[in-house]
């Protein structure tokens, strides 16, 4: 907003203003005009206040001076002294309501005029058109500008005003039949009320646009003050990003580590399990030569062996399929197969928080996809979805699969606590979390964003604060379906 809009809102300035700062806006989001009014209006009221106050005391006590001058017209000066602080009690307390506040541009000319036409009054009744109460008009003016800061049409309403009140009240007494020493000292002491008048008014404009400037220089002041704050904030949320994705990147070589180490590792486990299961075939061959009642109980037990090794063996497998560092590309995916193995991964977790687990995926329904983003995506979700499930009743996660005219569906879904509306829009942006500090970098839902763009399919959520959350993963069919 220019200084010249905030001229036109006090008085005509622009032609002294014009080297002023061009721009002053407020850092409080609310126009620099309106913000340099209401200081104006806050500055007046609480001046007003003082303003009233002097006339309420001074004027009154300034009643000796009557009585060393006018002797004679003591009591009359004194009750006109005594009205004129009385006037000043009920602008006093409208200043205290809303009707002080409307017109409070109204009290730095109401104050001055009010012993200025007293003092007006006491010149004519006495019948000097020479006498040395002029003395009291000027200061009645030089206060004032002391105590409020006039605007140009303020000061000019109130000199102009006084003036003519000081004609009224001497004019009428004067003897224009010759020249006369009261004549000359009307002229006398009219041209010291206009000098001071003149005075007044160019130091007021000068004040003006002095506090015209400051409130500039202030607004400027302050706007670097808050862009230099935002601009800390910036630095401060750029540096905590550098940090995370710091720590992002030491896991991610950790994970990588870890995914070499694995295929050694998985080697390794899987030779001995080999031995283990051709010896488990032999017992059971040579169980058959046992009497019967002992073959049964024998047999039973090199199957739940069996059976255990075959777990043992499915889990590494799975393993090594997730932790393989290498994308293999999109092929067709069978998703019951895959999610059985994102599931055998988490079945612990899943057994320990006591959370239902219904998996309907269908035998047969393929997608095209790659199988190891798919199992970190239902990884991500199901581990997500168990952490808002955390205290709810009957805590249920589903997984389902359909096929649609365009591809295939597969849905992660859970009973839980639901994510906020204001968050829904946000939750896959990187580095962001609702999690509690170390409990996750907000990269998960990101991560999974980009593998289910990578794999050509889409992701939709559905979530109502404190009922339910479900995901939707729209994958293509395969090339040859």
């Amino acid at each position: 907003m220019s200084i010249a809009a905030l001229a036109e809102i006090s008085s005509p300035l622009i032609e002294s203003t014009s080297d002023l700062p061009r721009k002053a806006e407020s850092v409080e989001s609310v126009p620099a005009p309106s913000r340099f009014e209401q200081e104006q209006m806050e500055l007046n009221l609480r001046n007003a206040r003082m303003g009233a106050w002097f006339v309420m005391v001074l004027v009154p006590l300034c009643s000796f001076l009557d009585w060393m001058a006018y002797p004679d017209s003591y009591w009359q000066f004194l009750v006109l002294r005594l009205a004129c602080a009385a006037s000043c009690v009920p602008l006093l307390l409208a200043l205290n309501g809303s009707l002080g506040r409307k017109y409070c541009r109204a009290y730095p000319i109401i104050l001055p005029l009010l012993p200025a036409l007293m003092i007006c009054f006491m010149i004519y009744l006495s019948g000097d058109p020479g006498s040395g109460y002029y003395a009291g008009l000027t200061l009645c003016v030089v206060s004032t500008a002391f105590v409020f800061h006039w605007t140009f049409r303020e000061i000019g309403i109130t000199l102009g005003l006084v003036i003519l009140a000081y004609f009224a009240a001497t004019i009428p007494n004067l003897d224009f039949s010759g020249y006369s020493h009261e004549l000359g000292i009307f002229v006398n002491n009219t041209g010291f009320i206009l000098l001071n008048c003149v005075v007044l008014y160019f130091g007021s404009r000068q004040h003006h646009a002095i506090r015209l400037r400051e409130f500039a220089n202030r607004c400027k002041v302050e706007d670097q003050r808050e862009e230099l704050a935002a601009r800390n904030e910036e630095l401060t949320a750029t540096l905590k990003r550098l940090r995370e994705t710091e720590a992002q990147l030491d896991q991610s070589e950790k994970l990588a580590s870890i995914g070499r180490l694995s295929a050694g590792i998985v080697h390794e486990i899987n030779n001995p399990l080999n031995y283990v299961k051709s010896a488990i075939y032999l017992l059971k061959k040579k169980g058959r030569a046992l009497p019967p009642d002992i073959a049964e109980t024998f047999t039973s037990i090199a199957e739940d062996i069996g059976e255990g090794i075959d777990r043992v063996a499915a889990i590494v497998s799975d393993l090594r399929t997730f932790a393989h560092p290498e994308n293999r590309g999109s092929r067709p995916v069978d998703l019951q197969e895959t999610s059985r193995k994102a599931l055998r991964l988490l079945a612990k977790e899943i057994g320990d928080r006591g959370v239902l687990m219904v998996d309907e995926i269908p035998e047969g329904i393929v997608a095209q996809g790659d199988e190891n983003y798919i199992i970190q995506i239902l990884l991500n979700l199901v581990q997500n979805s168990l952490d808002a499930l955390a205290g709810r009743p009957s805590p249920t996660i589903w997984l389902r699969a359909r096929a649609t005219a365009g591809g295939v569906d597969l849905v992660v879904m859970d009973n839980g606590s639901g994510i906020p509306k204001e968050n829904i829009s946000k939750i896959f942006d990187p580095f962001f979390t609702t999690k509690q500090v170390g409990q996750g970098m907000g990269l998960g839902l990101s991560i999974c964003f980009r593998m289910i763009q990578n794999m050509g399919g889409e992701v939709k959520i559905d979530s109502v604060e404190g009922s339910h959350t479900q995901f939707t993963l729209s994958l293509k069919k395969p090339v040859n379906a």
